[in-house]
């Protein structure tokens, strides 16, 4: 299979799209930004003319024409090449300064009430503004503003480096987060892959600060998980089946083989008897393995519903109460009121279970004890202790396997699957199995999360 080296086409035009959009917004906000500053220089440098060329008009009218020529002409003289007076009569000419220099067509502007903006070859623009003296004649003002290049460039500029940093940005951005997401996507496929080669235990690595992409690993290891249960559920029934079910049914087959041969009735009755009492162990096996699947894979949540744990622990010690009388032994009640969200029946399938195996490890005479309580962490519990044997602590994890029965003082016929199914259906319900020393006896703890 062709590695991953790149995103989806599709994830790679739209993030290009969207960097190309940031662009063309930034070129556009610099260019409205860079007019609207220029207005406002223009605005300002236009008010400072126009200020200085109305002092020159207050000193027209108070002191006469001919010194305010002559103080043009002086201030010509020693002003800098930047600012250029002139006075046009009527007619057109010049009464200071070289007509020539005037710009084409800055007469006819002013006279009509605009401003007029000329750049040159340099680049600087020329602005030229005037103010009409009392007998029609024209004072006028050039000036050639450099600042206004300057700031343009400097605008320019600047623009042009933030521009390239945001394209830096945005593409060593879209390149680290091409490689996260690349990083992320390999590591889920090479888990898929090391799956399809029979690894089932393989999972995604989850980083400990866990993001979108590693909310993604996360589900898909659940999702590995479940698929890891309902495959180990039904291997579970298929090896099950085919080791505990084989001895007995051959024993059926041998029974109902010399029932056939008999030729007394007695005998053929005490064959038949046989077979009889073989295919129901063999159906109670095969039922009790449907159970242990089922909660393996927690095919049941779906079915899980409101309960009251202490009234169905109520109604089995009630079911199982004659089989103890039979014993000589008596189930001691401590239950509470314990409302629990949970799957009713295999809930009642580990609780018999565990009230079935505590009456068939216990001496005659004795008396059992089963407790509904919530813990002190609050989580809903179930406690079923008996006086047998027990079992030591070294063999407890080995004892909740299926099809383990450790050697006890008291033999019992049964599949070994008593304990298996408490503990898978602890873990449907997001709790724990947990086997404790009753000195004497066993302490079984059916402990639930919240679900």
């Amino acid at each position: 299979m062709k590695s991953l080296t790149v995103i989806d086409r599709r994830a790679f035009f739209a993030g290009v799209a969207a960097l190309v959009v940031m662009v063309l917004t930034f070129v556009g906000s610099f260019v409205w930004l860079q007019t609207q500053v220029m207005a406002m220089h223009d605005r300002e440098l236009r008010t400072t003319l126009l200020g200085e060329l109305e002092l020159r008009r207050q000193f027209d009218r108070t002191s006469g024409r001919q010194r305010l020529l002559d103080g043009l002409s002086w201030r010509s003289a020693i002003i800098d090449n930047t600012r250029y007076l002139w006075v046009v009569d009527r007619d057109g000419r010049a009464l200071i300064g070289d007509v020539t220099a005037i710009p084409a067509g800055s007469v006819e502007a002013i006279r009509a009430g605009r401003d007029f903006l000329e750049r040159g070859s340099d680049g600087v623009t020329t602005f030229v503004v005037g103010l009409p003296l009392d007998d029609g004649a024209l004072l006028m003002m050039t000036y050639r503003d450099p600042v206004r290049l300057d700031m343009a460039r400097t605008l320019g500029r600047t623009a042009l480096g933030v521009l390239l940093f945001i394209v830096l940005v945005g593409v060593t951005t879209g390149f680290v987060l091409n490689r996260y997401v690349v990083k992320k996507v390999r590591n889920i496929a090479d888990t898929a892959r090391r799956i399809l080669r029979g690894q089932m235990t393989a999972r995604a690595p989850v980083s400990q600060r866990v993001d979108e992409m590693g909310a993604l690993a996360s589900t898909f290891n659940e999702m590995l998980d479940q698929n890891e249960a309902l495959v180990t559920g039904m291997r579970t029934v298929t090896e099950s089946l085919a080791h505990d079910l084989r001895t007995p049914l051959m024993r059926v087959k041998k029974s109902i083989a010399d029932a056939r041969i008999a030729t007394a009735e007695s005998d053929r009755e005490l064959h038949l008897t046989e077979a009889e009492a073989g295919i129901k162990r063999s159906l109670q096996t095969f039922n009790s393995l449907i159970d242990l699947a089922r909660a393996e894979a927690g095919l049941s949540r779906g079915s899980m519903e409101v309960l009251d744990l202490g009234a169905l622990a109520l109604d089995l010690a009630e079911l199982f109460e004659p089989l103890a009388e039979e014993r000589g032994q008596t189930i001691e009640r401590s239950i509470q009121p314990v409302i629990f969200n949970g799957h009713k029946q295999i809930l009642s399938q580990a609780i018999g279970n565990l009230l079935e195996n505590a009456i068939k490890y216990s001496p005659q005479g004795t008396s059992l004890m089963l407790a509904v309580s919530r813990a002190a962490s609050g989580e809903p519990e179930i406690v079923v202790q008996d006086r047998g044997p027990g079992i030591p602590a070294h063999a407890r994890e080995q004892a909740v396997r299926p099809f383990i029965r450790l050697e006890t003082p008291v033999r019992e016929q049964g599949s070994g699957l008593g304990l298996a199914i408490a503990a898978a259906v602890a873990r449907l319900h997001r709790g724990k199995l947990v086997l404790e020393n009753a000195e004497p006896g066993l302490r079984v703890r059916l402990r639930f999360g919240v679900v």
